[in-house]
């Protein structure tokens, strides 16, 4: 069993939308991290299908696995501030927040801008789905049983563009023409060449 889950008006944060990317010694992949507001409606939504997942894979047993797995740092949602391993400090746009990881090691997640077109060209996704983006985003929570062992999963369906949200790697935006308009030559017509 999976649980989908629609997280709404949720920033956005080192988004791997357009390619795989990998992080730290893990094999490359798709995927997002969100911050949460402890105590929001998202993050109860969140801990209710952690939970419901849990105790569908181990029965009577889920809480007291689960319960492990997050001692284990095994859970997709982490009741920790993000921070950067080298400095200590917590990343742009965690602070006082919780965390939701995702990851899909093969299927690409869809990526919609705010009118519900589809974004399909890599540059186009890198472009508008930044880091910092405030999104939609279409999750699944799963509970993982096997060779690899126990843990609680969470794939990044696909993301909504609202359009809003500060990009948090600072750099700009590519330029776009209308900051060029009042520079442009006119175009020559056939007839005043000849």
């Amino acid at each position: 069993m999976a649980t989908q889950i629609m997280l709404k008006g949720v920033t956005m944060a080192f988004p791997a939308l357009a390619q795989p990317q990998s992080f730290g010694d893990g094999e490359p992949a798709y995927g997002a991290k969100f911050p949460i507001l402890p105590g929001s409606e998202q993050q109860k939504t969140l801990e209710a299908a952690i939970l419901a997942e849990a105790k569908e894979a181990w029965k009577d047993k889920g809480p007291s696995v689960l319960a492990r797995l997050a001692e284990d740092g095994k859970v997709c949602f982490v009741k920790k501030i993000y921070r950067s391993k080298k400095t200590g400090d917590p990343y742009q746009g965690f602070e006082d927040r919780h965390y939701l990881s995702t990851r899909n090691a093969k299927t690409q997640p869809s990526v919609y801008n705010a009118y519900g077109e589809a974004l399909t060209s890599e540059a186009e996704i890198e472009r508008q789905a930044y880091s910092g983006a405030v999104v939609n985003a279409s999750i699944e929570v799963w509970a993982q049983d096997n060779k690899w062992g126990q843990r609680i999963n969470c794939s990044l369906r696909g993301v909504m563009l609202t359009g809003e949200g500060e990009n948090f790697g600072g750099g700009s935006s590519a330029a776009g023409a209308h900051e060029f308009a009042g520079l442009a030559r006119a175009k020559a017509d056939a007839e005043d060449v000849l």
